[in-house]
């Protein structure tokens, strides 16, 4: 990502990864997965990446928005068969932040 830092990507991916391992953490602790490299994320919505979570029916959409040192990382995440169970995070260099949830 040309228009984001390489240290404010990082951030970001490490606050993601938190709330991947935060939202499944029993299921990766059984099966341990290779977590999503952000240096290719898709910038909108409609062109947006899939990690899917084995187990959990469900797993993260995701999309880069902003540049340099404003840049996020927005995501949702649900398990399909659980009614309810979607949460969206805006994700920054400074942390994670769950704005919605309760969808899906």
């Amino acid at each position: 990502m040309r228009d984001v830092p390489d240290d404010i990507l990082q951030a970001i991916q490490s606050h993601f990864h938190e709330v991947i391992s935060g939202r499944t953490s029993l299921l990766i602790d059984v099966q341990p997965l290779e977590l999503p490299d952000l240096r290719d994320c898709p910038r909108t919505e409609e062109a947006c990446a899939w990690f899917p979570v084995p187990g959990m029916y469900g797993g993260f959409k995701y999309w880069l928005s902003g540049s340099g040192a404003d840049a996020m990382l927005v995501t949702e995440s649900w398990c399909r068969v659980v009614h309810g169970s979607g949460q969206r995070h805006e994700i920054r260099a400074s942390g994670a932040t769950l704005v919605e949830e309760g969808f899906v």
